[in-house]
């Protein structure tokens, strides 16, 4: 008898075709996902997140977003700190059914294209730097104006803290009126809203002419290695600093690069590029820029006591900012290496602190605590992206200035609450943590916040664990779930 073949019908697998799916992408989403791939894997969940507050704040420096509705910085800024909170969390139990193995998602490479595309903006600014390091000095912001004045003054023998003035000031840059911080006193006294441009020109001019310019800041507000770093230029009296905020930020990058994997450096370059915020402040001569590399450096040598201290210690002699990361490097320091580890390393960095301003708190302390006090003492407008907009805006009223500086301390203590029990696993998360309580205050600046997304993703690609100890952390997890017997030594 013969034998009959049958032959079935042939099944084809249909592969999952994925939008937005593209051969350069794989620079960014590595296609192996073996459990050794799996802590690269996660790191760049991450960066895609990062990527996403990087876009919702660079959208806040589109020209006059503002002007549409001055709610929009507002809910720009939320949305940063919410694709922050989402980097900062462990990965989501995400994979898929067929293969279990985690897959790009859509979004992420949604992500990819659009921080490819704000590279544009971030390339026109970091050459419009290029040109303006060569160009007659421009100060955007009254701080970087009156520390390169500060550091003349110091060159001339004289205090910087008690001879500034907005007179002398003027006469030797060409400065904006619009680019002043404008005081609650004189003719802008009993007032909240803050001038119009016309206003602050109207008063500054006629105030220059009486010699006594009471409303505009005219101290040195910031602690003395601000200034003191700018010395080199009053020496050769070349007075325009952007070089040296260009080199900060370029050292950030070099950080960056040096600390991350291979399979990391691509987030490193595209972010860096892409990072228009950090771009307008190191273009503006943002004094954040150079603190922040300090607090980069402190938290990458976190393990190596003398190295962590001393950067944390020019940090605070730089800016009160930096300030508010006393508590963070605090814990920090206590749950990795414990008390007196934290007390030796908080009495380095105190006392580096001290030592750099002590020459001028030993040369005039009415005029340095003044100076350094101002920000919180003088009558400033409020003013800023945070929750003073609701009021700014007029949808709701002004609040005693107590009421914002309660909300900035409860933001704080819960600040504090959150870090000492993520520290452990998420010691970056000080970057975010310690400036978020800013927004809750009667001042809150874009500038402020700027510097907070990059900085935590070089953490965090830093301290990337080997694949053994995520194998470790894997099974634990599935042996807390009861997916693995109890039995099993891990």
């Amino acid at each position: 008898m013969a034998q009959r073949s049958v032959i079935g019908p042939t099944t084809y697998i249909k592969k999952d075709k994925q939008p937005f799916k593209y051969q350069w992408m794989r620079y960014f989403f590595t296609e192996d996902t073996s459990y050794s791939q799996r802590p690269i894997i996660e790191l760049q969940r991450r960066a895609a997140w990062i990527a996403v507050a990087i876009l919702f704040q660079a959208s806040n420096e589109i020209p006059h977003v503002a002007d549409v509705s001055a709610l929009i910085p507002f809910f720009l800024l939320l949305g940063s700190f919410w694709a922050l909170w989402m980097a900062l969390r462990p990965a989501p139990k995400q994979v898929s059914e067929k293969s279990g193995r985690p897959q790009v998602r859509t979004w992420q490479r949604v992500v990819l294209i659009l921080t490819f595309l704000v590279t544009i903006a971030g390339m026109f600014q970091f050459g419009r730097g290029l040109v303006e390091c060569f160009s007659a000095p421009q100060f955007s912001n009254d701080g970087t104006s009156l520390d390169t004045n500060a550091a003349i003054l110091l060159v001339q023998g004289r205090n910087p803290y008690s001879d500034s003035n907005i007179p002398e000031l003027f006469r030797r840059f060409d400065i904006n009126a619009n680019w002043t911080t404008p005081l609650r006193q004189g003719q802008f006294a009993d007032r909240l809203d803050y001038p119009s441009m016309s206003e602050l020109q109207s008063i500054l001019n006629t105030s220059l002419k009486s010699g006594d310019v009471p409303e505009f800041e005219a101290k040195v507000s910031y602690p003395a290695l601000s200034f003191l770093t700018l010395v080199p230029f009053a020496l050769f009296q070349n007075y325009n600093v952007l070089p040296f905020y260009m080199l900060s930020y370029l050292l950030i990058v070099i950080l960056a690069w040096r600390a991350v994997k291979p399979e990391l450096r691509p987030w490193v370059i595209l972010l860096a590029i892409a990072n228009v915020p950090m771009w307008a402040s190191t273009i503006g001569g943002n004094l954040d820029i150079f603190y922040t590399l300090l607090l980069i450096v402190s938290w990458l040598k976190r393990d190596q006591r003398w190295i962590s201290a001393i950067f944390f210690g020019l940090a605070l002699a730089t800016k009160q900012i930096a300030w508010y990361f006393v508590p963070f490097y605090l814990i920090m320091a206590l749950q990795h290496y414990g008390w007196k580890e934290a007390c030796y390393r908080l009495a380095i960095a105190g006392g580096i602190g001290l030592a750099i301003n002590l020459p001028f708190i030993m040369w005039d302390y009415h005029s340095w605590f003044a100076g350094v006090m101002a920000p919180i003492a003088d009558p400033m407008f409020p003013m800023g992206v945070g929750l003073i907009t609701l009021s700014t805006s007029h949808l709701l009223p002004y609040f005693p200035t107590w009421v914002y500086t309660a909300l900035e301390l409860g933001g704080m203590l819960s600040t504090f609450v959150w870090y000492w029990r993520i520290c452990r696993s998420r010691p970056e998360a000080a970057m975010l943590l310690a400036v978020l309580p800013l927004f809750l205050a009667w001042r809150s600046l874009s500038s402020y916040f700027y510097c907070v997304a990059f900085p935590t993703f070089i953490l965090s690609a830093a301290q990337m664990k080997t694949a053994r100890q995520y194998a470790f952390d894997y099974l634990r997890s599935r042996k807390q779930t009861g997916q693995l017997p109890s039995t099993v030594q891990v």
